[in-house]
């Protein structure tokens, strides 16, 4: 289990009663392994919940009647193709898989009602707008202010790593000219490395998150051989991240 380290004083969050962290290979979260996961469970929460991820911009809301509902189910498996999930519910890990895409947490430290989230944001997700509906289910759902969440991107696939071709670019120039910035080609333009975490974070200002909140682990899960990635690997290995009010 890796836990942030860097600009973000983990006390600043951990005081506020909310833990999160990025499991590597080194413990094996897989559905089927529930001890595993009741080790996770033990040691920090009460439920775990996790999406079914589909690379689209769906998220889930849990409310109260989440427990009600779960009873004695402690490992709870979305079966709604969300993408991301948000609670103020306390005791439940939100819990997503990567391996490439970029795991982003969101957490209210301001507010007694903590809001967390969990967003699985790969580059579908992220041109799709997911990080727009993350922030109208905040300001809609949740009456967060948005200006002061604290926002946690995990290990993911670094702009030197993520190699893409010509149509993959002529889409998100489609869609906006200014993404030219977040491409770069080799100087003979044979090959093109698209920035997915400069795009989400862009995504996240420019939907009114602050610049000096969000926080990156900086770790390419490509390079690093501790973490899985589809591209290197080609396998179904994923990482898992998760967060959770305590």
């Amino acid at each position: 289990m890796i836990y942030l380290c860097g600009g973000l004083d983990k006390k600043d969050i951990e005081n506020a009663g909310i833990v999160y962290g990025f499991m590597d290979g080194s413990l094996d979260f897989n559905p089927g392994n529930l001890t595993a996961r009741k080790e996770l469970l033990k040691k920090t929460v009460h439920y775990s919940y996790e999406v079914e991820q589909s690379h689209g911009i769906n998220i889930a809301v849990l409310d109260e009647k989440f427990k009600e509902a779960a009873k004695d189910n402690y490992n709870v498996f979305d079966i709604n193709n969300a993408d991301g999930v948000f609670t103020k519910e306390r005791g439940i890990a939100l819990c997503i898989r990567t391996a490439d895409c970029v795991p982003v947490l969101f957490a209210d430290i301001n507010n007694t009602e903590r809001v967390i989230g969990a967003v699985h944001c790969g580059w579908k997700g992220a041109y799709g707008g997911i990080i727009k509906n993350a922030k109208n289910i905040l300001t809609d759902e949740f009456k967060a202010d948005i200006g002061g969440i604290l926002i946690i991107i995990g290990p993911s696939i670094c702009k030197k790593c993520y190699e893409v071709k010509e149509d993959f670019l002529n889409l998100f120039l489609a869609k906006d000219t200014l993404n030219k910035k977040f491409f770069d080609k080799t100087v003979n333009e044979n090959r093109i490395f698209f920035d997915l975490k400069g795009f989400i974070r862009n995504e996240l200002i420019s939907n009114g998150f602050s610049d000096k909140n969000i926080y990156d682990l900086n770790i390419c899960n490509f390079e690093d051989a501790g973490f899985f990635s589809y591209r290197r690997d080609k396998d179904g290995k994923r990482q898992v991240s998760f967060i959770a009010v305590l």
